[in-house]
């Protein structure tokens, strides 16, 4: 708990001028199954790193804000929003269930992000 209040700390210090700009990304996933978090997540970074190799994996800046079953929320760098919705396109399956992953619009805040959900 003290390590996360410490990096919590340090990001606010950075003032808003430097750190990197972000796109939110929401997405619906339709599939045969239910599909968890954990699983959607290990399928979204083997696509990046299938596609773009380690260094467009960390450029994209990737992280999975939300995701509730059947709509979630990615969040990744403002310049690589063309990658991530193709590396999202080349997702078929997820556990041997087979999906499709449609954007559903992308927002520069998670409220925008979170009014394109409803």
């Amino acid at each position: 708990m003290k390590f996360a209040f410490c990096i919590l700390h340090f990001a606010l210090l950075i003032p808003p001028s430097l750190r990197g700009r972000r796109r939110y990304i929401v997405f619906e996933l339709m599939s045969e199954r239910e599909i968890d978090k954990k699983s959607l997540l290990k399928e979204i970074w083997d696509s990046v790193y299938s596609l773009y190799g380690d260094a467009g994996a960390s450029e994209s800046r990737i992280w999975l804000i939300e995701y509730d079953g059947g709509v979630g929320i990615l969040r990744c760098a403002h310049d690589k929003v063309e990658e991530v919705r193709a590396v999202l396109a080349c997702i078929h399956s997820v556990n041997e269930a087979r999906v499709g992953i449609k954007v559903i619009g992308i927002s520069g805040t998670i409220k925008g992000a979170n009014r394109l959900r409803r």
